[in-house]
């Protein structure tokens, strides 16, 4: 396994700030909320609206795997409307 690279506060926000709002935590540490919150479903197929970490290379690596996971989601889901309309049942 290898070690986190150090992460700044302006390269999360470079990568992320279009989808997520990331700010440091009251009692420490810090935390990353989506812009647009999921729907229900999208959330039960295993994504988030908030991600915490108690550094920023957590939070990057987060936020790493919780883009990885969208990208599987949306290629397994060309026949929606949007990427996160996909759930198993038509949508009209």
């Amino acid at each position: 396994m290898r070690a986190a690279m150090p992460v700044t506060i302006a390269e999360l926000k470079a990568r992320y700030s279009k989808e997520w709002l990331i700010s440091d935590a009251v009692g420490g540490g810090w935390y990353a909320v989506r812009r647009h919150g999921l729907s229900r479903d999208v959330v039960q197929r295993g994504l988030s609206n908030v991600y915490c970490g108690a550094s920023l290379e957590e939070l990057a690596t987060h936020l790493a795997s919780e883009t990885q996971l969208e990208t599987r989601l949306i290629r397994g889901c060309h026949h929606a409307e949007t990427p996160f309309s996909c759930g198993g049942t038509a949508h009209t």
